[in-house]
């Protein structure tokens, strides 16, 4: 009995041992592998953001044309990120439904490149939009639970994605200023292969975090209460109109700034200012997320992006304009920070895929896309004054962020644990 119970005291030792050597090395190279990965990221992104208004431009598209695609590309949000974030949840295989859609959708853009009828831009950019949609959410996810598991900061790895934008918008609003504007889609196809690479250099899921288990026909119920009539619905819906303020800035700003006079390479210094200041807000979010609480966190976010909005709308110089830029260290990054959080801390383990996923077609998708839709006759009207509608979005949010710091902060989230108890 005595060799037992010894045996089995080393057994427990060494799986103790073998657990605590695991978690350390997996907190020295996650956080290598998850910022390089970051790091080739959003590259793409960062050119197409700024620029791709003025491909569609130089292909002969109107204003009404261009936020047209730009809109559509953004509302498939609404059904390829949950569908393909709730097939991550079902399946248990994030990483082949991530490496998946990279691959669709860097294949999608290079026929996209070739398109020169708006018919054809149109139906290859919402192939390519709809298959882009899911990755970054789900990276997110990934992040958020596992840096927090590992005694990471989230903030500090997802800044690198930060400075994978910054790059794309400044080599490419410099390229540009070389190049036609008919190249800037193969610029951002072949951006888009370095994304593809990026979900290889994924650290692998770590072997001590519990696999999420499946949502049951038992708790499908409440998991639809939780999603959809809870404190986290709240949140979600101020987040998404911080986020959807965003909508006449991504579709119409480039060519707002060109009709300022900037050219492409100052046009790209101005989103450069924007990432940076969002580059050193994500630098210091450990401790900001710990003294601030999150319904507080999203307060300041909302007030910022409308301050931010009401400044754009007469804003005329350099100077001007590069001083709001970087209020996206507020208008994007406290939300998003925020967001991150709370579904990390509220959100039970098996249903953060698909939180995600929800917020990312809500916000990203269906609101932002709406507001993109309209931005294109706002802006043909009314100018950069446009951006005061913008300001009025945030407005409404922060009522929202409000109602939710005031009559809700101070109510346990026991949707999360009657759902997990075991939430970590």
């Amino acid at each position: 009995m005595l060799r037992l119970k010894i045996n089995l005291f080393r057994r427990a030792a060494g799986n103790v041992a073998h657990t605590a050597i695991h978690v350390d090395m997996s907190s020295q190279t996650f956080g290598f592998r998850f910022s390089l990965s970051y790091a080739l990221l959003m590259i793409g992104t960062g050119i197409q953001l700024p620029f791709l208004p003025m491909w569609l431009q130089a292909q002969g598209l109107s204003v009404a044309q261009i936020t047209a695609v730009i809109a559509a590309m953004t509302a498939t949000r609404v059904v390829g990120a949950p569908l393909f974030a709730a097939l991550a949840d079902y399946t248990g295989r994030r990483f082949l439904v991530i490496r998946g859609c990279a691959i669709g959708a860097v294949l999608s853009y290079g026929l996209l490149s070739q398109a020169n009828s708006y018919a054809m831009i149109m139906g290859l950019g919402l192939l390519a939009a709809l298959l882009f949609a899911p990755i970054f959410p789900l990276i997110e996810g990934f992040s958020v639970e596992s840096a927090s598991r590992l005694g990471l900061e989230y903030g500090r790895l997802r800044l690198w994605a930060s400075l994978s934008f910054l790059v794309g918008s400044l080599a490419s609003g410099a390229l540009l200023t070389i190049l036609p504007a008919q190249d800037t889609m193969l610029l951002i196809t072949a951006a888009q292969m370095l994304s593809v690479a990026a979900t290889f250099v994924l650290p692998p899921e770590p072997r001590h975090l519990p696999h999420p288990s499946q949502v049951t026909p038992l708790q499908v119920g409440a998991a639809l209460k939780f999603l959809f009539a809870s404190r986290f619905t709240v949140f979600v819906v101020a987040a998404s109109l911080a986020n959807c303020s965003h909508g006449l800035l991504y579709a119409v700003s480039s060519l707002h700034l060109a009709r300022l006079g900037f050219d492409t390479f100052q046009i790209g210094m101005l989103w450069a200012a924007a990432v940076l200041a969002e580059v050193a807000l994500f630098f210091f979010s450990g401790r900001l997320v710990k003294d601030v609480p999150l319904p507080r966190l999203l307060c300041i976010g909302l007030f910022g992006a409308a301050m931010r909005w009401l400044g754009m709308g007469f804003a005329t110089e350099f100077y001007q304009v590069a001083l709001l830029q970087m209020l996206h260290c507020i208008s994007f990054a406290t939300t998003h920070l925020s967001l991150m959080h709370f579904i990390r801390l509220h959100v039970p383990h098996n249903l953060r895929n698909t939180a995600q996923g929800l917020y990312t077609a809500f916000a990203a998708g269906l609101l932002l896309s709406s507001v993109t839709w309209i931005s294109g006759p706002l802006y043909s009207r009314f100018g950069g004054e446009a951006f005061l509608f913008m300001a009025g979005l945030a407005a409404l949010g922060l009522g929202v962020a409000w109602f939710n710091l005031v009559k809700l902060s101070p109510t346990t989230a026991r949707g999360a644990d009657a759902l997990n108890p075991a939430r970590t």
